[in-house]
């Protein structure tokens, strides 16, 4: 076979214009740019598509996301959205309700529906707020998140997020609780209750639900015009859906580490994945645009955890919830230190607790949780701060957590030391860390035990949370994160519309959720999940009706059941978590 050096724009236009049926023209026509080209079919060889393949730059993408081949099949459809999470579901839902009529295919590569909203429990910001209220708490987003997100998106959001919630909370009955945490959750504490309660309803609406179903690749006429998807079906033949918008809300790319290292600049060997399926497939497709390169990945850290990326003590571990989650928890660093101001609370200024400690503990080379037995006994006996999660911490404090178990079934762990003496187990520890200085380990571990007994803390933490180290045996675990997912990547505005560098619109391509860029820093900042998935995806929702579809939009898209008649009239808006 003869092989041609192919630049990005020549490789789009005959490689990856895989064409759309001819049928879809004119509707087509409303979403694209006057004159945009619709492509004919043709697919790159498998062999060579690697060597032209323009997406994960260094990855070595063995399942080849990304990259078309020749369907065994077509179909023509006219919306197709990626993933069965809140964004997903979103999507295909508002989609339909407006427009009826519509062929809306929902993909789920997994053989079960919800992605990582099964393990959320926020909702979302419960009302719109004014422009003056917008601009106040974007100013503060903004601060928060250290100047470097989208404060147009917040503030769309913002404006907006009430009608979403009305969409969601109201009209489709998906049930909110007050448990306590400060914010309203999904009833049960996870969006699992939520998938179960939206999946009937996109079933009646007509929703086309395809599971085990991986997209793989976009369709392309060029580099700015999606007209169309093509995917994997649970027998492994390629089916290429033709369609007039495409919704990428997948995910991130939590639990494929091979990829996340070309996109994050942290230490992955102490990040402790969560999650499933969140593997960047919608990134690598949307690079497959003038798009280009998705950017830098948050990671959505959840206090410390105990272990390391290959072999975490695990999350649902009362020891990892002990020894990582509590304001009582006594870090120390590679040089046997204390090393971070301990006085705040659990939300303190413009950050919270639990958000900022894993960026504390990632800044380390190498961080340690030291406890003694006195603390096993006092969490056996149900004290403790903060539970998994915020449901966990409102619903369940004095409940005894059950540790011994674990310490047994983590003793020979590499990542874990116990010793008789504090200096003995600083020694244990300095075997393996040559830069850990015994001797400043056990002066830090003297200050702390003097602070515990009255005497000034150096680090500030409050008295109640200063727990003395005394008792033998004494344990130490190598800390690291436990990542929930990441966020950010793909550039969006504020119709959900994927856009190029300098913001221009590619035609029938959208994303939503956590996949999107403009939300996060390197430091999660809560709510910013759950809240950005559904609105995104009715953003999306409704330019996709109105621009591709050739729709009109209902006034009341929203229903007729406001959050002031689920929340109370003086309820207010606090910070959405998920």
């Amino acid at each position: 076979m003869t092989k041609m050096n192919l630049d990005r724009r020549n490789f789009l236009k005959g490689g990856i214009a895989v064409g759309a049926a001819a049928a879809m023209g004119s509707m087509l026509a409303a979403c694209a740019p006057q004159g945009s080209a619709q492509g004919s079919a043709s697919a790159v060889d498998d062999a060579d598509a690697a060597s032209v393949s323009q997406v994960g730059g260094g990855y070595a993408n063995p399942d080849g996301i990304g990259i078309p081949v020749e369907p065994n099949s077509t179909e023509d459809v006219d919306v197709v959205v990626v993933g069965s999470g809140m964004g997903g579901f979103t999507a295909s839902m508002l989609v339909k309700e407006q427009m009826p009529d519509a062929h809306v295919v929902m993909l789920e590569k997994l053989n079960a529906l919800g992605g990582n909203t099964n393990f959320a429990e926020g909702g979302a910001g419960f009302l719109n707020m004014t422009p003056e209220e917008a601009r106040k708490s974007v100013q503060a987003d903004v601060i928060q998140r250290n100047f470097v997100v989208d404060g147009s998106l917040f503030y769309a959001m913002r404006t907006q997020q009430g009608d979403c919630a009305d969409w969601l909370f109201g009209k489709h009955q998906v049930a909110i609780k007050d448990y306590g945490s400060g914010q309203p959750l999904y009833e049960g504490g996870t969006g699992a209750s939520a998938i179960a309660t939206l999946t009937p309803q996109a079933e009646d609406l007509g929703v086309d639900i395809r599971m085990e179903s991986r997209a793989f690749a976009l369709v392309l006429s060029d580099e700015y015009t999606v007209t169309g998807i093509q995917y994997k079906d649970v027998d492994g033949n390629v089916v290429q859906l033709n369609a007039k918008a495409v919704v990428i809300a997948s995910g991130g790319m939590n639990t494929n580490p091979e990829l996340l290292k070309y996109y994050s600049n942290v230490d992955l060997g102490k990040v402790m994945p969560l999650g499933t399926g969140q593997d960047g497939d919608g990134h690598l497709m949307v690079e497959q645009t003038a798009h280009g390169r998705t950017g830098l990945q948050t990671i959505d850290g959840f206090f410390a955890g105990i272990g390391t990326a290959d072999d975490p003590c695990g999350f649902n571990s009362d020891l990892n919830t002990g020894a990582g989650f509590q304001f009582s928890s006594v870090f120390v660093n590679q040089y046997g230190n204390r090393f971070y101001d301990e006085s705040f609370n659990f939300n303190t200024g413009s950050q919270l607790f639990f958000t900022t400690i894993p960026s504390v503990i990632l800044s380390q080379s190498q961080a340690f949780s030291i406890f003694d037995d006195s603390y096993v006994d006092r969490w056996e006996k149900g004290e403790w701060q903060n539970g998994h999660n915020g449901f966990d911490s409102a619903t369940k404090q004095g409940e005894p957590l059950k540790v011994r178990g674990d310490l047994e079934s983590v003793k020979d762990k590499d990542w874990f030391y116990q010793a008789d003496t504090i200096e003995e187990l600083g020694k244990a520890i300095a075997a393996d860390v040559p830069s850990f200085d015994v001797d400043n380990f056990v002066a830090t571990i003297d200050a702390y035990n003097a602070a515990a007994n009255g005497a000034e803390d150096e680090w500030g933490k409050p008295q109640e949370f200063i727990w003395p180290l005394e008792t033998a045996p004494f344990y130490a675990a190598k800390a690291g994160v436990n990542a929930y997912n990441t966020n950010g990547g793909i550039h969006i505005n504020t119709h959900a519309q994927v856009v190029d560098p300098v913001g221009k619109p590619i035609t029938g391509l959208y994303a939503s959720g956590i996949a999107t860029a403009g939300w996060d820093s390197q430091v999660y900042g809560g709510g910013t999940n759950q809240p950005v998935a559904l609105w995104c995806s009715c953003m999306a929702a409704l330019h996709i009706v109105e621009n591709c579809l050739g729709g009109t939009v209902s006034d009341n898209w929203m229903g007729d059941v406001p959050m002031t008649d689920i929340l109370g009239e003086d309820y207010q808006n606090a910070n959405p978590l998920g």
